[in-house]
């Protein structure tokens, strides 16, 4: 992503004086790109995520400004160039509303002829790739992590459910267990929701390098302007 994102910001000739990055978790993108923008700033509502944006950027010799809000009512002090909101997080927008809100945010982030690029797992994907699934992503002698994905196919709503049983150094067991609601999004409502918070283009695509749109595609890429 940090490698195809500025050929598209270059594309759309969007200025590259500061970028936000709602959403930012552990601060990977914008360490990414701390060279091609003047200011970075990241958005997230986790503490914990924040706390490791923090030392990410620390460690990389990065200056980032990293504020704790939610994508849904996030207003900042000044408008940014780009804004980015990625890896899934508009995916998190599960309750009636939200999605709209946080379109407002994105829109309110950027400034005139700015650009805000997020993705998105469209509705198709979730229902053909999680809904009812379990994946077991690690099992070993070490460590059992498995993710369960029950659906509810009248709010288009998967719970994620996240179990970690990890041996501990003195020889016993701990077990993490986490939640995380998600729900798909189709393109029509996001670029709808988009456009009605004052976007007045957004174009869709595979990918960040403007592969078109195809019925299968599993991330819907956004750019709004």
């Amino acid at each position: 992503m940090s490698k195809k994102l500025p050929d598209l910001i270059s594309h759309y000739r969007a200025g590259s004086d500061s970028l936000l990055d709602l959403g930012c978790g552990t601060g990977t993108l914008l360490i990414a790109l701390a060279g091609s923008f003047g200011r970075l700033t990241g958005v997230d509502q986790s503490a914990d995520m924040l706390r490791h944006a923090d030392a990410a950027a620390r460690r990389a010799g990065v200056t980032v400004d990293l504020v704790r809000g939610d994508l849904r009512d996030y207003r900042g002090d000044r408008r940014h160039s780009v804004v980015t909101c990625t890896y899934n997080t508009v995916n998190y927008m599960v309750g009636a509303g939200d999605l709209e809100l946080a379109a407002r945010t994105l829109r309110a982030a950027t400034e005139e002829g700015g650009l805000a690029v997020l993705d998105a797992h469209p509705v198709w994907f979730v229902e053909r790739a999680w809904a009812g699934k379990v994946f077991v992503e690690q099992n070993t002698e070490d460590i059992l992590e498995v993710w369960e994905n029950p659906y509810d196919a009248a709010t288009g709503r998967v719970n994620t459910t996240v179990t970690v049983v990890r041996r501990t150094p003195d020889g016993g067991w701990r077990r993490v267990h986490e939640t995380h609601p998600q729900r798909g999004h189709d393109p029509e409502a996001v670029t709808g929701a988009l456009l009605a918070a004052g976007f007045t283009g957004v174009d869709t695509y595979a990918g960040l390098d403007r592969e078109p749109l195809r019925e299968d595609s599993q991330r819907v890429w956004y750019v709004a302007r």
